[in-house]
Protein backbone atom coordinates (compact mmCIF):
# COMPACT_ATOMS: atom_id res chain seq x y z
CA UNK A 1 0.00 0.00 0.00
CA UNK A 2 1.43 3.58 -0.71
CA UNK A 3 -0.15 5.19 1.60
CA UNK A 4 1.20 5.31 5.20
CA UNK A 5 -1.15 3.21 6.92
CA UNK A 6 0.22 3.44 10.58
CA UNK A 7 0.02 7.54 9.91
CA UNK A 8 -3.85 7.22 8.80
CA UNK A 9 -4.85 5.05 10.87
CA UNK A 10 -3.45 7.35 14.10
CA UNK A 11 -5.78 9.85 12.52
CA UNK A 12 -8.83 7.60 12.47
CA UNK A 13 -8.35 5.83 15.05
CA UNK A 14 -10.96 7.07 18.92
CA UNK A 15 -10.28 5.93 22.08
CA UNK A 16 -13.53 5.84 24.31
CA UNK A 17 -13.60 6.43 28.03
CA UNK A 18 -16.28 6.83 30.88
CA UNK A 19 -15.49 10.29 32.97
CA UNK A 20 -13.88 8.07 35.45
CA UNK A 21 -11.19 7.34 33.02
CA UNK A 22 -12.61 3.84 32.05
CA UNK A 23 -11.25 2.17 29.05
CA UNK A 24 -14.54 1.74 27.24
CA UNK A 25 -13.91 0.77 23.64
CA UNK A 26 -12.75 2.41 20.16
CA UNK A 27 -13.58 3.65 16.95
CA UNK A 28 -13.10 5.57 14.03
CA UNK A 29 -13.38 8.80 13.26
CA UNK A 30 -15.01 9.46 9.58
CA UNK A 31 -16.23 12.51 7.44
CA UNK A 32 -20.13 12.52 6.09
CA UNK A 33 -20.43 15.07 3.51
CA UNK A 34 -19.13 18.36 5.61
CA UNK A 35 -19.96 16.89 9.12
CA UNK A 36 -17.61 14.37 11.54
CA UNK A 37 -18.58 11.68 13.54
CA UNK A 38 -17.42 8.90 15.81
CA UNK A 39 -18.35 5.50 14.33
CA UNK A 40 -18.37 2.92 17.61
CA UNK A 41 -20.19 -0.17 18.66
CA UNK A 42 -23.05 0.49 20.70
CA UNK A 43 -22.63 -1.44 23.80
CA UNK A 44 -19.22 0.46 23.99
CA UNK A 45 -20.88 3.80 25.31
CA UNK A 46 -24.66 2.18 26.15
CA UNK A 47 -25.69 0.09 29.33
CA UNK A 48 -27.81 -2.88 27.85
CA UNK A 49 -30.52 -0.92 30.21
CA UNK A 50 -30.38 2.32 28.72
CA UNK A 51 -32.09 3.85 25.59
CA UNK A 52 -30.70 6.83 25.28
CA UNK A 53 -26.64 8.05 24.54
CA UNK A 54 -25.81 10.78 27.09
CA UNK A 55 -22.54 13.13 25.49
CA UNK A 56 -21.78 13.74 29.15
CA UNK A 57 -21.30 10.00 30.13
CA UNK A 58 -17.83 9.57 28.04
CA UNK A 59 -14.47 10.92 27.14
CA UNK A 60 -13.26 10.49 22.83
CA UNK A 61 -9.58 10.87 22.64
CA UNK A 62 -7.88 11.01 18.81
CA UNK A 63 -3.57 11.18 19.16
CA UNK A 64 -3.70 13.49 16.49
CA UNK A 65 -6.74 15.79 17.48
CA UNK A 66 -6.56 15.33 21.06
CA UNK A 67 -9.95 15.33 23.23
CA UNK A 68 -12.72 15.58 21.03
CA UNK A 69 -15.68 17.29 22.18
CA UNK A 70 -19.53 15.73 21.34
CA UNK A 71 -22.39 17.54 19.75
CA UNK A 72 -25.15 17.88 22.59
CA UNK A 73 -27.37 15.90 21.35
CA UNK A 74 -29.17 12.50 22.78
CA UNK A 75 -29.15 9.66 20.84
CA UNK A 76 -31.64 6.73 21.10
CA UNK A 77 -30.54 3.43 21.79
CA UNK A 78 -30.02 1.75 17.50
CA UNK A 79 -31.54 -1.20 16.38
CA UNK A 80 -28.11 -2.93 15.27
CA UNK A 81 -24.47 -2.88 17.47
CA UNK A 82 -23.37 0.70 15.68
CA UNK A 83 -23.91 3.87 16.70
CA UNK A 84 -22.56 7.39 15.53
CA UNK A 85 -21.80 10.26 17.50
CA UNK A 86 -21.51 13.58 15.68
CA UNK A 87 -18.56 16.05 17.05
CA UNK A 88 -18.70 19.18 17.87
CA UNK A 89 -18.36 21.68 14.54
CA UNK A 90 -16.27 24.06 16.61
CA UNK A 91 -13.17 21.60 16.47
CA UNK A 92 -11.22 21.23 13.28
CA UNK A 93 -9.57 18.80 11.84
CA UNK A 94 -6.45 19.69 9.42
CA UNK A 95 -5.44 17.31 7.11
CA UNK A 96 -7.90 14.69 7.65
CA UNK A 97 -7.35 11.92 5.00
CA UNK A 98 -9.66 10.93 1.95
CA UNK A 99 -11.71 7.94 3.41
CA UNK A 100 -13.80 5.67 1.33
CA UNK A 101 -16.13 3.25 2.19
CA UNK A 102 -17.13 -0.31 0.02
CA UNK A 103 -18.85 -3.47 0.52
CA UNK A 104 -16.47 -5.07 -1.73
CA UNK A 105 -14.76 -7.14 1.48
CA UNK A 106 -15.46 -9.73 -0.51
CA UNK A 107 -12.87 -9.54 -3.41
CA UNK A 108 -10.20 -11.77 -3.84
CA UNK A 109 -6.53 -11.58 -1.95
CA UNK A 110 -7.61 -8.53 0.20
CA UNK A 111 -6.20 -8.05 3.39
CA UNK A 112 -7.82 -6.29 6.47
CA UNK A 113 -6.33 -4.49 9.46
CA UNK A 114 -8.12 -2.89 12.66
CA UNK A 115 -6.60 -0.60 15.36
CA UNK A 116 -7.78 0.15 18.75
CA UNK A 117 -7.14 0.00 22.55
CA UNK A 118 -7.31 -3.16 24.60
CA UNK A 119 -8.32 -2.91 28.21
CA UNK A 120 -4.63 -3.67 29.14
CA UNK A 121 -2.62 -2.19 32.11
CA UNK A 122 0.10 -0.84 29.18
CA UNK A 123 -2.95 1.86 27.37
CA UNK A 124 -1.30 1.50 24.34
CA UNK A 125 -2.86 1.42 21.14
CA UNK A 126 -2.29 -1.60 18.34
CA UNK A 127 -3.22 -1.94 14.84
CA UNK A 128 -4.06 -5.68 14.64
CA UNK A 129 -2.87 -6.53 10.58
CA UNK A 130 -2.74 -8.96 8.04
CA UNK A 131 -6.93 -10.63 8.62
CA UNK A 132 -8.72 -12.36 6.44
CA UNK A 133 -12.81 -12.44 5.76
CA UNK A 134 -13.81 -15.88 6.51
CA UNK A 135 -17.11 -15.64 5.62
CA UNK A 136 -21.02 -14.39 6.96
CA UNK A 137 -22.73 -15.95 9.61
CA UNK A 138 -26.14 -16.73 10.49
CA UNK A 139 -26.90 -13.48 11.68
CA UNK A 140 -25.05 -11.39 9.00
CA UNK A 141 -21.82 -10.44 10.87
CA UNK A 142 -18.64 -10.54 8.85
CA UNK A 143 -16.49 -13.12 10.35
CA UNK A 144 -12.44 -11.99 10.19
CA UNK A 145 -10.06 -14.23 10.58
CA UNK A 146 -6.70 -12.93 12.38
CA UNK A 147 -3.18 -14.40 12.87
CA UNK A 148 -2.69 -16.30 15.92
CA UNK A 149 -0.06 -13.83 17.80
CA UNK A 150 -2.49 -11.26 17.90
CA UNK A 151 -4.90 -13.43 19.24
CA UNK A 152 -2.52 -14.72 22.52
CA UNK A 153 -0.66 -12.40 24.75
CA UNK A 154 2.29 -13.04 26.42
CA UNK A 155 0.42 -15.00 29.35
CA UNK A 156 -1.19 -17.33 26.86
CA UNK A 157 -4.69 -15.92 27.20
CA UNK A 158 -6.60 -15.51 23.83
CA UNK A 159 -9.80 -14.33 22.77
CA UNK A 160 -11.86 -11.75 24.45
CA UNK A 161 -9.22 -11.22 27.20
CA UNK A 162 -6.16 -10.17 24.73
CA UNK A 163 -8.59 -8.01 21.95
CA UNK A 164 -11.09 -6.58 24.74
CA UNK A 165 -11.34 -3.02 24.12
CA UNK A 166 -11.50 -3.33 20.37
CA UNK A 167 -14.82 -3.03 19.73
CA UNK A 168 -15.75 -0.52 17.44
CA UNK A 169 -12.23 -0.58 15.83
CA UNK A 170 -13.13 0.12 12.06
CA UNK A 171 -12.23 -2.94 9.54
CA UNK A 172 -9.81 -1.38 7.39
CA UNK A 173 -8.39 -2.95 3.74
CA UNK A 174 -4.82 -2.81 4.12
CA UNK A 175 -3.38 -3.76 0.59
CA UNK A 176 -5.71 -1.12 -1.62
CA UNK A 177 -3.69 2.20 -2.21
CA UNK A 178 -6.98 3.92 -1.35
CA UNK A 179 -7.93 4.15 2.18
CA UNK A 180 -11.06 1.87 2.32
CA UNK A 181 -13.49 1.35 5.32
CA UNK A 182 -15.10 -2.22 5.07
CA UNK A 183 -17.17 -2.62 8.32
CA UNK A 184 -16.82 -2.36 12.44
CA UNK A 185 -15.33 -4.72 15.06
CA UNK A 186 -18.64 -5.28 17.45
CA UNK A 187 -17.30 -8.14 18.86
CA UNK A 188 -14.40 -11.29 19.44
CA UNK A 189 -16.22 -14.65 18.12
CA UNK A 190 -17.28 -16.87 20.59
CA UNK A 191 -16.67 -19.81 18.94
CA UNK A 192 -13.92 -21.93 18.19
CA UNK A 193 -12.98 -19.47 15.25
CA UNK A 194 -9.89 -17.48 16.30
CA UNK A 195 -11.40 -13.74 14.82
CA UNK A 196 -13.29 -10.99 15.18
CA UNK A 197 -17.14 -10.74 14.17
CA UNK A 198 -17.89 -7.23 12.54
CA UNK A 199 -20.95 -5.41 10.86
CA UNK A 200 -20.48 -4.44 7.47
CA UNK A 201 -20.55 -1.03 6.72
CA UNK A 202 -23.71 -1.39 4.34
CA UNK A 203 -25.62 -2.58 7.25
CA UNK A 204 -24.63 0.66 9.39
CA UNK A 205 -25.71 2.99 7.07
CA UNK A 206 -28.79 1.27 6.51
CA UNK A 207 -29.09 2.01 10.04
CA UNK A 208 -29.02 5.42 9.86
CA UNK A 209 -30.02 8.65 9.45
CA UNK A 210 -27.16 9.66 7.04
CA UNK A 211 -26.04 9.37 3.64
CA UNK A 212 -22.85 7.28 4.11
CA UNK A 213 -21.18 6.53 0.08
CA UNK A 214 -20.62 3.09 -0.20
CA UNK A 215 -19.12 1.97 -3.38
CA UNK A 216 -20.45 -2.04 -4.20
CA UNK A 217 -17.36 -2.79 -6.34
CA UNK A 218 -14.28 -1.71 -4.97
CA UNK A 219 -12.13 0.15 -8.04
CA UNK A 220 -8.11 -0.04 -9.18
CA UNK A 221 -7.87 -3.48 -7.71
CA UNK A 222 -5.75 -5.28 -10.98
CA UNK A 223 -2.69 -4.64 -8.75
CA UNK A 224 -3.85 -6.90 -6.22
CA UNK A 225 -5.50 -9.62 -8.95
CA UNK A 226 -2.23 -9.42 -10.86
CA UNK A 227 -0.31 -10.56 -7.93
CA UNK A 228 -2.30 -13.41 -6.45
CA UNK A 229 -2.45 -15.09 -9.57
CA UNK A 230 1.32 -15.03 -10.14
CA UNK A 231 2.37 -15.72 -5.81
CA UNK A 232 -0.15 -18.80 -6.62
CA UNK A 233 1.62 -20.18 -10.20
CA UNK A 234 5.07 -19.73 -8.37
CA UNK A 235 3.60 -22.06 -5.45
CA UNK A 236 2.73 -24.73 -8.00
CA UNK A 237 6.41 -26.06 -8.50
CA UNK A 238 7.62 -28.73 -10.64
CA UNK A 239 7.95 -30.88 -7.57
CA UNK A 240 4.32 -30.86 -7.31
CA UNK A 241 3.49 -31.67 -11.07
CA UNK A 242 6.39 -34.28 -10.78
CA UNK A 243 4.21 -35.40 -7.31
CA UNK A 244 1.10 -36.12 -9.57
CA UNK A 245 2.74 -38.15 -12.44
CA UNK A 246 5.33 -40.49 -9.94
CA UNK A 247 1.40 -41.17 -8.44
CA UNK A 248 0.16 -42.58 -11.79
CA UNK A 249 -2.51 -39.49 -11.66
CA UNK A 250 -5.66 -39.96 -13.96
CA UNK A 251 -6.02 -36.63 -14.96
CA UNK A 252 -2.35 -36.32 -15.70
CA UNK A 253 -2.62 -39.51 -18.27
CA UNK A 254 -5.40 -37.62 -19.49
CA UNK A 255 -3.42 -34.57 -20.59
CA UNK A 256 -0.60 -36.84 -21.73
CA UNK A 257 -2.72 -38.75 -24.19
CA UNK A 258 -4.69 -35.92 -25.65
CA UNK A 259 -1.30 -33.57 -26.12
CA UNK A 260 -0.19 -36.30 -28.38
CA UNK A 261 -3.20 -35.37 -30.79
CA UNK A 262 -3.23 -31.67 -30.67
CA UNK A 263 0.43 -30.61 -29.45
CA UNK A 264 3.26 -32.28 -31.53
CA UNK A 265 6.79 -32.43 -30.06
CA UNK A 266 5.14 -31.38 -26.77
CA UNK A 267 7.44 -31.41 -23.53
CA UNK A 268 7.89 -31.26 -20.56
CA UNK A 269 7.15 -27.70 -19.66
CA UNK A 270 4.19 -27.84 -21.22
CA UNK A 271 2.70 -30.39 -19.45
CA UNK A 272 3.80 -28.06 -16.70
CA UNK A 273 1.94 -25.05 -17.99
CA UNK A 274 -1.28 -27.28 -18.38
CA UNK A 275 -1.26 -28.72 -15.01
CA UNK A 276 0.08 -25.28 -13.86
CA UNK A 277 -3.27 -23.51 -14.62
CA UNK A 278 -5.38 -26.08 -13.87
CA UNK A 279 -3.94 -26.16 -10.14
CA UNK A 280 -4.13 -22.12 -9.92
CA UNK A 281 -7.62 -21.74 -11.26
CA UNK A 282 -8.27 -24.99 -8.69
CA UNK A 283 -6.93 -22.90 -5.63
CA UNK A 284 -8.32 -18.96 -7.06
CA UNK A 285 -11.81 -20.86 -7.45
CA UNK A 286 -11.84 -22.59 -4.07
CA UNK A 287 -10.56 -19.92 -1.84
CA UNK A 288 -11.97 -17.08 -3.92
CA UNK A 289 -14.68 -17.31 -6.37
CA UNK A 290 -16.89 -19.37 -4.03
CA UNK A 291 -16.71 -16.73 -1.25
CA UNK A 292 -18.06 -13.95 -3.57
CA UNK A 293 -21.46 -14.20 -4.43
CA UNK A 294 -21.19 -11.79 -6.93
CA UNK A 295 -17.79 -13.51 -8.81
CA UNK A 296 -19.31 -17.06 -8.84
CA UNK A 297 -22.45 -16.06 -10.31
CA UNK A 298 -20.26 -14.63 -13.22
CA UNK A 299 -18.20 -17.79 -13.50
CA UNK A 300 -20.94 -20.17 -12.69
CA UNK A 301 -22.88 -18.79 -15.86
CA UNK A 302 -19.97 -18.60 -18.58
CA UNK A 303 -19.24 -22.44 -16.94
CA UNK A 304 -22.44 -23.14 -18.26
CA UNK A 305 -21.83 -21.81 -21.54
CA UNK A 306 -18.56 -23.47 -21.84
CA UNK A 307 -19.82 -26.65 -21.05
CA UNK A 308 -22.56 -26.72 -23.79
CA UNK A 309 -22.14 -28.71 -26.80
CA UNK A 310 -20.15 -31.48 -27.75
CA UNK A 311 -16.26 -31.60 -26.82
CA UNK A 312 -15.10 -34.42 -28.57
CA UNK A 313 -13.03 -34.28 -31.80
CA UNK A 314 -11.86 -37.08 -33.90
CA UNK A 315 -8.71 -35.86 -35.99
CA UNK A 316 -6.45 -37.51 -38.04
CA UNK A 317 -3.32 -35.57 -37.30
CA UNK A 318 -1.50 -34.02 -34.63
CA UNK A 319 -1.56 -30.90 -36.85
CA UNK A 320 -5.35 -30.85 -37.49
CA UNK A 321 -5.99 -31.68 -33.29
CA UNK A 322 -3.87 -28.62 -33.07
CA UNK A 323 -6.01 -26.29 -35.13
CA UNK A 324 -8.76 -27.31 -33.13
CA UNK A 325 -7.11 -26.84 -29.65
CA UNK A 326 -6.48 -23.04 -30.83
CA UNK A 327 -10.07 -22.37 -31.90
CA UNK A 328 -11.37 -24.61 -29.15
CA UNK A 329 -8.96 -21.99 -26.43
CA UNK A 330 -9.96 -18.84 -28.42
CA UNK A 331 -14.08 -19.79 -28.13
CA UNK A 332 -13.18 -20.34 -24.59
CA UNK A 333 -11.64 -17.40 -23.80
CA UNK A 334 -14.55 -15.29 -25.68
CA UNK A 335 -16.87 -16.75 -23.94
CA UNK A 336 -15.49 -16.00 -20.67
CA UNK A 337 -15.13 -12.19 -21.52
CA UNK A 338 -18.30 -12.10 -22.34
CA UNK A 339 -19.12 -12.37 -19.18
CA UNK A 340 -16.12 -10.24 -17.35
CA UNK A 341 -15.01 -7.73 -20.17
CA UNK A 342 -17.30 -5.35 -19.23
CA UNK A 343 -16.85 -6.32 -15.40
CA UNK A 344 -13.67 -4.18 -14.41
CA UNK A 345 -13.79 -5.64 -11.34
CA UNK A 346 -13.30 -9.34 -12.49
CA UNK A 347 -11.70 -8.69 -16.06
CA UNK A 348 -7.81 -9.57 -15.19
CA UNK A 349 -9.81 -13.23 -14.44
CA UNK A 350 -10.30 -13.66 -18.34
CA UNK A 351 -7.13 -15.72 -18.75
CA UNK A 352 -6.68 -17.43 -15.28
CA UNK A 353 -10.33 -19.07 -15.70
CA UNK A 354 -10.35 -19.84 -19.85
CA UNK A 355 -6.76 -21.44 -19.66
CA UNK A 356 -7.53 -23.31 -15.98
CA UNK A 357 -11.07 -24.51 -17.72
CA UNK A 358 -9.49 -25.30 -20.60
CA UNK A 359 -6.70 -27.87 -18.48
CA UNK A 360 -9.72 -29.15 -16.32
CA UNK A 361 -12.09 -30.32 -19.02
CA UNK A 362 -8.50 -32.23 -20.77
CA UNK A 363 -7.84 -33.48 -17.70
CA UNK A 364 -11.45 -35.30 -17.25
CA UNK A 365 -12.29 -35.88 -20.55
CA UNK A 366 -14.78 -33.57 -21.08
CA UNK A 367 -12.86 -32.40 -23.30
CA UNK A 368 -11.83 -35.11 -26.04
CA UNK A 369 -8.88 -35.70 -28.69
CA UNK A 370 -9.31 -38.98 -30.71
CA UNK A 371 -7.99 -40.09 -33.62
Amino acid sequence: MALNLIDLLEQLTITIDSVDGQHLGSGTLIKVENDFYVLTAAHCVLEESEQEFNPENVKIYNKTYGTLPLEMIKVGKPSIDAILLKVSSSVEFPNYPEIHYTDDYLFPSLEFCFRGKPKSPSGKLYTVYNCSINGKDEQGFINVSIPSPFYTNYQGETGAEVLDGFSGSGLIIQNHKRLYYCGMVCSVSDDNFCGVDCISISTIAENQSINIPISADLPDTSEIVEFDVKRLRKEITKEIVQSAEDSNNVAVKNLKRKMNLFLPDWDQDDLENFVSDMLTWDVLYKDKVKANPTFKDLIDESKDVLSAGSKKYVVNSSREGNRYFHDIKKDFKDIVASFLDEHPTWKRYISTVSNGEIAKYLANCNLDFKE
